[in-house]
């Protein structure tokens, strides 16, 4: 206790009593607690009567429901997005640079991975499906992944977005949105009616 208050003294002068330190280390601590707080965000997901919570860094905040129609033979559905890249960490033992669809990733960094994407039950989406990801862009549904498939079985409509960037995929990483999705697909029919709008 002697060496601390030698220190606090040496700093500022003769030494605050006990109680003015609890008092700035309860302060202290108050305020680390409010800056946590605001950077964890609570992403929903409903999974037909059950709600998981995912617990995230930074802002991944939830788009709010869109207040337009979606264009002709879309509907909206509410989506689990999570960025991803084509590196030995995201993808471990996939180092031939080809997706599901055998696009090659160097002429085509971007992309969405669904659930499946076999002819007799394209599960989610058809391959080569177009949508309309917000802050993420254009792009094509070209590639599976394997916790799209077993969300997708539990009801939640989960897709992976392809960056170039390992870094950037993180920084993406887990977002709930509103994208359209065609009205004649699975994810459509797997939307509870209550998550569309427009249809």
């Amino acid at each position: 206790m002697r060496v601390l208050r030698a220190i606090l003294r040496q700093f500022w002068g003769p030494a605050p009593s006990w109680g003015w330190m609890l008092a700035l280390g309860l302060a202290a601590g108050f305020m680390f607690g409010i800056a946590v707080g605001l950077a964890v965000v609570r992403v929903g997901v409903r999974e037909h009567w059950n709600f998981v919570e995912v617990l995230t860094l930074g802002d991944n905040t939830a788009l709010p429901r869109p207040v337009t129609p979606p264009p002709p033979g879309m509907v909206w559905a509410k989506v689990l997005t999570t960025g991803y890249c084509p590196c030995a960490i995201c993808c471990p033992g996939s180092d031939d640079n080809r997706t599901a669809i055998n696009r090659d990733v160097r002429e085509h960094p971007f992309g969405i991975a669904s659930d499946r994407l076999s002819r007799n039950d394209p599960g989610l989406f058809t391959a080569g499906t177009m949508l309309d990801v917000p802050g993420y862009g254009h792009a094509m549904v070209d590639d599976v992944g394997g916790a799209m498939r077993q969300d997708a079985k539990k009801g939640i409509i989960h897709l992976d977005l392809r960056f170039s960037d390992h870094q950037v995929a993180r920084r993406w990483g887990r977002k709930l949105l509103w994208i359209a999705v065609p009205a004649d697909s699975g994810a459509a029919r797997l939307a509870p009616a209550s998550d569309q709008a427009g249809r």
